[in-house]
């Protein structure tokens, strides 16, 4: 493999805090398919250590080990990831509990996923404050511009607030800009409900296509302007393929589906451009062991 580094070293770097110091090292060294397919691999027995007991975990860091190294190397490359991997789902498991705040960090474009499986793309130097507990999901903006693709979660509304405005969303796909007067509201898919932050509380439910500003009298329809230029880049964190698919599918002419829908809850981590539906579908298909098939006007991912 490219570099000589193993899956296991990477794995255990990108799941410890401080991961995004290595990001450009290991996108470098995922390029390649055969590193891709192993990183892959080993994030899907990873995403099954919650419900394993410590010696099931070490195990399944020596059997992704090379078989011509020592059983003490072995031993000790199991017990590296073994701490590191942990630290990381204890900063992940505290980071999701009621209550919950995080900021993420000012950037003039990037993608993140929220704990949810939302993605957010950030642009314009807005930054965003999320609050999620077991009844609902509020997200602050400050500044900027974000483009929100929401998981869908029945139970739990998904709350933007922005300025004096505040946007309510099941699993939708929706834009919201700080940059004028007014808080500016676009829907892109699904549906959503727009209402001043604070007083009069009376909704504003937009249609796919539709936009609206929010003054301190209230929401209202306006003439749908061109977007600002959102991120097309996604950072992804164990995050649902289907996600990935949603948000890439509303920016993309060269739509990607699925052949199985059960494909959607695959995980997926690391960053891809979604503007191109080629590359991002041949991309995807390395890191989850899928297969690519074009049509005239779609690419399937689909199992081998």
């Amino acid at each position: 493999m490219i570099g000589g580094e193993r899956a296991e070293d990477w794995l255990a770097r990108m799941e410890a805090p401080g991961a995004e110091q290595h990001r450009e090292a290991f996108e470098l060294w995922h390029r390649d398919p055969a590193n891709a397919a192993a990183y892959a691999a080993l994030r899907r027995d990873f995403d099954r250590t919650t419900q394993v007991s410590v010696d099931q975990v070490a195990a399944l860091a020596r059997a992704h080990d090379a078989a011509r190294r020592k059983k003490t190397q072995r031993w000790a490359i199991a017990a590296t990831i073994l701490l590191s991997l942990s630290a990381g789902f204890a900063w992940i498991t505290m980071s999701t509990g009621p209550g919950d705040s995080r900021i993420a960090q000012e950037a003039t474009t990037g993608g993140r996923s929220l704990d949810d499986g939302t993605l957010v793309a950030l642009s314009d130097g807005s930054r965003i404050e999320t609050r999620f507990t077991p009844d609902e999901r509020i997200v602050t903006l400050s500044g900027g511009h974000a483009l929100f693709t929401v998981a869908h979660d029945a139970s739990r509304p998904f709350r933007v607030v922005a300025g004096g405005s505040v946007t309510t969303a099941l699993g939708t796909i929706f834009e919201v800009d700080l940059l004028g007067v007014a808080p500016r509201i676009h829907l892109i898919q699904g549906s959503v409900e727009v209402a001043v932050k604070s007083g009069d509380r009376r909704a504003l439910r937009l249609a796919p296509g539709e936009s609206a500003e929010v003054s301190f009298e209230g929401p209202q329809r306006v003439p749908t302007t061109a977007s600002p230029v959102v991120a097309r880049k996604i950072d992804a964190e164990r995050t649902k393929l289907g996600t990935i698919l949603t948000s890439a599918n509303a920016v993309n002419s060269q739509k990607i589906g699925l052949a199985d829908p059960a494909l959607a809850n695959l995980l997926v981590s690391g960053r891809f451009e979604i503007d191109d539906g080629e590359a991002l579908a041949r991309k995807l298909a390395a890191a989850l062991g899928l297969v690519v098939i074009s049509r005239p006007d779609s690419l399937i991912l689909a199992r081998p």
